[in-house]
């Protein structure tokens, strides 16, 4: 026995100690996992199998009870309960059908678009002045009704009555549709679209007459003579003075340099017809109705009609120029500054020229122009607080205001 134990005692420790770790652990998780095992006499029993009843009726004999009181009507003696719940149920199924209805409202949220498919020739003009304007142009053909929220401003109630126009009591949201979400100020117009003319070239100035002709594109490339009036000022404006708009694409500067013009005495507008913004709502809108008031052409051969207005007018073309205008070799000795623009129409017929922010006019354009002109740019000696300036442009409407005022201001 002594042997055997010592035999046993040395194979034991004959065992390396990573050994040893792990019978510790086989024998520690042995003991530690059959203590989970609950034994026989300690398992617990559930209260039906105590009482040696059958599961369902157990659950019956205990809980049917509780569904019979609350059907039993003599709980609620004065049925406070059962209205409470009716009245709970009632608004549940109210709040539904407000949703469904709200929602009906709003089923086709291409109204717009549905409508324009409708009425393809049709546009919706919107703002109390631009309104007001479109009623008084000849030029927009026919208009449709006066779709409106709340009440119609007096002025143009009295004109939809005299022309005998259908009006439409509408709420804001199919306003706000109909106008993509512009300030249309309650009101809108369906009305024709402005077609401008398509103009050729400018014609000779009768300063007796206070007119000028004005040649537009016929059917047949025939050129269709038109006598346009314009406005003179004594002294500082006995020629008329015109607009040409180069590829502008915002609709905003278009409108905000409309309104500019008319306001401080423009006679006309040519625009490119490629590349420029159409005469929208927007235009029309951001103009304050001046769009309607002002008589506006296309033209479709830019180069003919710089270069036949200068021939057979006489007319003088002054382009804005972005830049320095010494570096072109074709602005030699056509350069002018601010201030020589003062008086110009009070000697010749003029149109100035301008282009879009980024570009300015394009370069066959001035090519074809008689002066160039540019705002000088003071930023830089007042503020020299980076080496660049951060701000080196006037907005293309503001740029043209200032350009306009200085040619119509007497010498």
């Amino acid at each position: 026995m002594t042997f055997l134990g010592n035999t046993v005692f040395k194979r034991y420790f004959a065992v390396g100690p990573s050994a040893q770790q792990a019978l510790r652990t086989r024998t520690k998780k042995s003991s530690s996992f059959d203590k989970f095992f609950p034994k026989q006499g300690n398992v617990r029993r559930k209260q039906w199998e105590t009482l040696n009843e059958d599961k369902a009726s157990w659950f019956k004999r205990k809980y049917a009870h509780v569904h019979a009181r609350e059907q039993d009507h003599a709980a609620d003696p004065y049925g406070k309960k059962k209205a409470h719940v009716d009245k709970l149920r009632e608004v549940k199924i109210q709040e539904k059908l407000d949703q469904k209805r709200h929602k009906a409202k709003f089923h086709n949220k291409n109204i717009v678009q549905r409508l324009m498919n409708d009425n393809p020739i049709l546009e919706y003009v919107y703002g109390t002045n631009s309104v007001y304007a479109a009623l008084l142009n000849p030029g927009r053909g026919f208009h449709s009704r006066v779709l409106y929220h709340g009440t119609i401003p007096g002025k143009i109630l009295q004109k939809i009555d005299e022309m005998k126009i259908t009006t439409e009591l509408v709420d804001k949201h199919k306003l706000n549709l109909l106008t993509n979400y512009g300030v249309h100020n309650n009101i809108a117009l369906e009305t024709k679209p402005l077609l401008p003319a398509e103009i050729a070239y400018l014609g000779d100035v009768d300063v007796a007459s206070v007119a000028l002709t004005v040649y537009e594109l016929g059917f047949n490339n025939e050129d269709i003579a038109n006598t346009l009036p314009y406005r003179a000022r004594a002294g500082s404006k006995n020629f008329p003075l015109g607009l040409y708009l180069d590829e502008i694409t915002d609709p905003h500067n278009i409108g905000a340099i409309v309104r500019s013009a008319y306001f401080l005495g423009v006679d006309f507008i040519v625009m490119s017809r490629k590349n420029c913004s159409p005469l929208t709502p927007v235009v029309s809108k951001t103009s304050s109705g001046a769009l309607e008031l002002l008589p506006i052409f296309y033209a479709d051969k830019p180069l003919e009609f710089f270069t036949k207005s200068q021939e057979m007018g006489g007319w003088t073309f002054i382009t804005s120029h972005l830049g320095n205008v010494t570096t072109e070799k074709y602005t030699t000795g056509k350069t002018l500054g601010v201030h020589d623009l003062h008086g110009m129409c009070a000697e010749r017929p003029v149109v100035l020229v301008v282009g879009n922010e980024s570009q300015g006019v394009r370069t066959n354009l001035k090519m074809r122009s008689d002066f160039f002109v540019e705002i000088p740019f003071a930023g830089s000696e007042t503020h020299n607080c980076s080496p660049e300036p951060i701000v080196d442009s006037l907005n293309v409407s503001v740029a043209t205001a200032l350009l306009i005022d200085n040619i119509l201001t007497c010498k």
